[in-house]
């Protein structure tokens, strides 16, 4: 959970960056401009390193997992791992919960679906998973407005 929060976080830090950058007195001033473009950049790159270690983290846990399983032993849920393959993947190609959400129900899955989705994909509680479903619901009602 913390590490959906912290990527969230994250990616909203992003966007405040280039809004800024975009502004009229950053504009103005090369040097503020150089700063702004320079903290993108390193943005950027953090970020490209946090989805890696995202990415490790859940290769981990899931070696972890075949480690520590007895031989024959089933795993709950394995089924739903197929099903939401899709949505693991756009997670690893650096998609946020709200677009996995979005893209769930572009999918034809209901608000059930989709918080069964993100918990999946994101390791969520049900209130974190409804809490980003409320958050993408707004921003796509701001930017339908």
């Amino acid at each position: 959970m913390h590490d959906v929060i912290l990527s969230v976080s994250y990616e909203s830090l992003g966007k405040i960056l280039e809004q800024l950058q975009e502004s009229p007195e950053i504009k103005a001033s090369p040097e503020l401009a150089e700063r702004i473009r320079n903290a993108i950049l390193f943005h950027r790159q953090i970020s490209t390193d946090w989805q890696g270690l995202l990415k490790e983290h859940r290769e981990l846990k899931k070696n972890v997992s075949d480690l520590t399983r007895e031989p024959g032993e089933r795993v709950c849920g394995q089924g739903l791992q197929n099903q939401f393959s899709k949505y693991e993947e756009m997670r690893d190609q650096g998609a946020n919960p709200q677009g996995i959400y979005l893209a769930a129900t572009e999918d034809g899955y209901d608000g059930v679906g989709a918080i069964r989705i993100l918990r999946w994909v994101f390791d969520l509680s049900l209130q974190e998973a409804q809490e980003i479903i409320l958050q993408a619901q707004s921003d796509q009602q701001r930017r339908a407005a």
